[in-house]
């Protein structure tokens, strides 16, 4: 099971209080990029689901996820996800001809969801 907290601070010196609480149990840092997808007539988010391609470092690995079925209870969110490796060339030539998405054999992105035409939503670097 993976459990994923976020905190809102009130501001950088917050964030540097918090910093040095965590830091002595700080493992690795995963530089990445997260693009964000949906078909041209929002056929993912009217179902409540969200695809995004994540980069890991500079192009080392690239994994497909499908979020799905998200719920807010009591301003806890859940949600069903699925994910699978891809290989960073294939994400790339996806982000460049986003065609090419719907294309991709995967298990994550089931044809049911038909994203021969689809639109990147925008996306984050976390480095």
């Amino acid at each position: 099971m993976e459990v994923e907290v976020k905190l809102r601070l009130a501001d950088a010196n917050a964030h540097r209080r918090v910093t040095s609480l965590l830091s002595p149990f700080h493992v690795v840092t995963h530089r990445q990029k997260n693009l964000f997808f949906n078909g041209v007539a929002s056929e993912l988010s009217e179902r409540r689901t969200v695809l995004r391609l994540r980069f890991y470092g500079d192009n080392e690995w690239c994994v497909v996820s499908l979020k799905t079925r998200a719920v807010l209870v009591e301003t806890v969110s859940r949600v069903k996800k699925d994910e699978e490796d891809l290989n960073p060339r294939v994400g790339h030539e996806c982000v460049a001809e986003l065609e090419k998405l719907g294309s991709v054999e995967s298990r994550v992105l089931p044809e049911k969801y038909e994203l021969k035409r689809s639109r990147r939503l925008g996306g984050f670097g976390r480095r």
